[in-house]
């Protein structure tokens, strides 16, 4: 019984693991066609030739996604960086330097993860018209960085709750100042939850289209997603180089968790522990 048990289930999840790479499959069939090819030959059939380096260089030269990758890349690492130092020393103000109403300053700006960004667009879209931020990369960067603080201080609040008061206490006893603190005893300590936090936000701003879209109109400024987007033109455009485009896409944030995979696990069972 136990054996037939085992096999019904590992035959479940056989099932939906090629139920979840046939769109990667599919992907990558199309986009290791020719444009021609594909028009002309069922999606599903093999490649005839590879042409995945002829659909690059014609995805770069007409569409220019090298230049939205440039602008994705810099908003991703700047964006994901500037919200890892802000919220780390906001929550460990939060808890340990404990200022007045502490939680309800962290209510507050955790707030900003309970309401739909769609909320922000109108407001936001009118502020930074004002501020001369709309179709500019510091305003890309701000709005970034605004909406990553508060899942970033979330993770970095309830990581520091677990490290022992009696460190702390050491440290101060030998001379050192909270800013000292945080910097050599905090900051070491919490490699693996910056890890899940520099992934989590790195890969959200690489994959953002709704600010991008609509916060930013020109090729220089505008994130790789709307670039992607715009592929797809009047006509649909060609399916085989939007696929090529899907690929190259992909390889930064996958390079990323291959990276930060090992402090990534370790940082997701300290993230699951806490709850």
């Amino acid at each position: 019984m136990k054996n037939k048990t085992n096999i019904l289930i590992h035959s479940i999840l056989i099932f939906l693991v090629i139920i979840w790479l046939l769109p990667i499959y599919s992907s990558l069939l199309a986009a290791f066609k020719s444009v021609e090819e594909f028009v002309n030959t069922p999606f599903y059939s093999l490649p005839e030739k590879f042409a995945f380096i002829q659909n690059i260089k014609l995805t770069l030269s007409e569409y220019r996604l090298h230049v939205h990758i440039i602008s994705s890349a810099f908003y991703s690492v700047l964006g994901a960086s500037i919200a890892i130092l802000f919220s780390s020393m906001a929550a460990y103000s939060l808890i340990r330097l404990k200022p007045r109403f502490n939680f309800l300053l962290f209510i507050i700006i955790y707030s900003g993860t309970i309401f739909p960004f769609q909320m922000y667009l109108i407001p936001l879209h009118r502020m930074f018209n004002s501020m001369d931020l709309y179709n500019t990369r510091a305003g890309m960067i701000l709005i970034y960085t605004a909406i990553t603080i508060p899942f970033s201080l979330f993770v970095y609040r309830g990581f520091f709750t677990t490290i022992p008061k009696s460190i702390e206490d050491a440290a101060t006893i030998d001379g050192c100042g909270p800013i000292t603190t945080f910097i050599k005893i905090f900051l070491p300590q919490a490699a693996a939850p910056t890890a899940v936090i520099a992934l989590f936000q790195m890969a959200w701003i690489w994959n953002d289209l709704l600010f991008g879209l609509v916060l930013s109109r020109s090729e220089n400024v505008r994130p790789i997603m709307v670039g992607m987007a715009a592929m797809s033109g009047v006509g649909g455009g060609s399916r085989a180089l939007q696929m090529t485009g899907v690929v190259i896409t992909s390889v930064p944030t996958i390079l990323l968790f291959i990276f930060l995979k090992k402090h990534f696990i370790s940082g997701m069972s300290s993230v699951t522990s806490m709850k």
